[in-house]
């Protein structure tokens, strides 16, 4: 990872502001509580219908999304409850609610479907708009802003850290902020004197990938975006945005070349390197809506080329530790990959390791792949790997044996979109719970996690301490998660275009792929 701009003391200030951070003319944030349900400062229900006839019937009071299954709430149904259940375990479901998003443990359980459970709306927003237009986010803006109402953003909903909920809020429902238009040879910025070569598409931020990967199909034209298509455009920028083709191309906000958004003034405005160079500095993966909401994003197009994906699976703690030391190489070959599954469970547990190579063929990637592969086998067949031992892990002890080698698959796509599809099947088809837990509640109810983000250098991964260090973290039930998002186009992506930079120490965080 890069580190690029950086905050002075005066950049600093910025991220305090109400109700969403103001850059350029900004002034000091009142210091006070925001106004919540039952407090005199609350809106009555004459300002809600005032909005609402504003937003031409547009602002939604909605009850908890499972509150179908309550007895209690008007909205009860029991064959409402039975597709509830259905659609739980679904990430388009929770897209395409209001209010819902995929882990309900950040909503603080306000509401589970489980009918003798507990069921309030204390852990969601009061209000949402369901915004189709910029016109309905200033109206939001502008009244949240004036009454000292919370703030919430969602579009889908994805997002490991919550940053899509909030209680006793004012949600912004950017989801219908839907519009594809595609440039095929250049791209001129607003203001801007000059035209950047190369096709491009100006997305409304409310577009999910899978909308904007299949127009981008009929174009023969690849982009950098989210491996589930249900993540939205706004919400993976925002946070900076990894995905199949970063390795090469860097993340997705670094592919960015015009963002239009509304301010915490209300004010839309455009933001690129020539005109409110500040915004477009830091709505690129440096938090995204806490400084606006963008209402479209305009994004550098990829001539489309072949892609090579290989697949297999490890086993046990040795292969495990060895294949994490393995990745700057992939790295400095431009690769990048993903390892997942479930180590805590002892030696039966496989891990899926998958490494994709862009603008490249199998044969390509087998002499990458190859040798890391051929010096696991030989780590794997050495005399002392056949004698079973027990080791000490976080929780107990756990019998650990050497296991053989997958010597995995290589596989050839035509484009860039072709392999993209395979992976977000296996996306839509990954249940990243337990095999016991497989009826349970992902992703509705969500899990007890740890959700670190490492940047782990050559020296962390050749470390003799990594091996120990990974089998400390995970008891059965914790799942192992490597985005191993990294390589040239991360370092130098080839796209990135100018922005505004403070002078004084540089910030080097960039976010998870996130949707709000």
């Amino acid at each position: 990872m890069r580190s690029f701009g950086g905050y002075s003391s005066l950049c600093l200030a910025i991220l305090t502001l109400f109700p969403i951070a103001q850059l350029g003319n900004a002034s000091p944030a009142q210091s006070s509580c925001k106004a919540v349900p039952g407090n005199p400062d609350w809106p009555s229900d004459a300002d809600w219908t005032t909005l609402n006839k504003a937003l031409g019937g547009r602002l939604l009071k909605p009850a908890p999304p499972a509150a179908v299954c309550h007895r209690g709430w008007s909205t009860y149904s029991a064959a409402a409850c039975s597709d509830l259940n259905q659609g739980w375990k679904n990430s388009d479901w929770h897209a395409a609610n209001p209010t819902s998003s995929m882990w309900q443990n950040y909503n603080n359980y306000s509401c589970p479907p489980e009918p003798n459970a507990p069921c309030t709306n204390a852990g969601y927003p009061v209000y949402v708009v369901a915004a189709k237009t910029v016109d309905d986010v200033k109206a939001a803006v502008d009244f949240a802003r004036t009454r000292n109402i919370r703030l919430n953003i969602k579009s889908t909903g994805h997002d490991y850290l919550g940053r899509s909920t909030q209680p006793n809020s004012l949600s912004i429902w950017t989801r219908g902020l839907k519009s594809m238009r595609w440039f095929d040879t250049s791209f001129s910025p607003a203001g801007c004197k000059f035209s950047i070569t190369g096709p491009a598409v100006t997305v409304g931020s409310g577009s999910q990938w899978g909308e904007v990967f299949a127009s981008a199909k009929d174009r023969n034209i690849g982009l950098v975006g989210g491996n589930f298509k249900s993540v939205s455009v706004g919400g993976h920028i925002s946070g900076g945005g990894h995905g199949l083709l970063s390795a090469k191309y860097g993340l997705a906000a670094d592919n960015v070349l015009e963002i239009t958004l509304v301010n915490a003034n209300g004010e839309a405005i455009i933001a690129n390197e020539c005109q409110n160079p500040e915004y477009f500095w830091a709505m690129r993966g440096g938090g995204g809506f806490t400084y606006g909401v963008a209402t479209s994003f305009t994004l550098q197009g990829i001539r489309t080329g072949p892609s090579a994906l290989y697949r297999s699976t490890v086993s046990g703690w040795d292969q495990i530790a060895y294949i994490h030391s393995q990745w700057p190489k992939l790295a400095a070959a431009g690769a990048s990959g993903y390892i997942r599954g479930y180590p805590g469970k002892g030696s039966s547990s496989s891990i899926s390791v998958e490494v994709h190579l862009p603008n490249a063929t199998s044969a390509a990637l087998h002499r990458i792949v190859d040798p890391i592969m051929s010096g696991l086998h030989r780590r794997s067949s050495d005399a002392a790997c056949h004698t079973n031992t027990t080791v000490m892990r976080g929780d107990g002890t756990v019998l650990e044996e050497c296991n053989k080698v997958n010597p995995g698959e290589y596989t050839d796509f035509p484009t860039f979109e072709a392999a993209q599809r395979v992976l977000m099947q296996q996306e839509a088809e990954y249940q990243p719970l337990l095999p016991s837990e497989t009826a349970g509640t992902f992703p509705g109810l969500g899990a007890n996690k740890i959700v670190t983000s490492w940047l782990w250098s050559a020296a962390d991964v050749s470390s003799p301490r990594l091996r120990a260090a990974l089998r400390g973290a995970f008891d059965a039930e914790a799942e192992l998660l490597t985005d191993a998002t990294m390589g040239i186009g991360i370092q130098k992506p080839p796209f990135m275009r100018g922005g505004w930079k403070c002078s004084q120490p540089r910030f080097p965080h960039r976010g998870h792929e996130t949707g709000f």
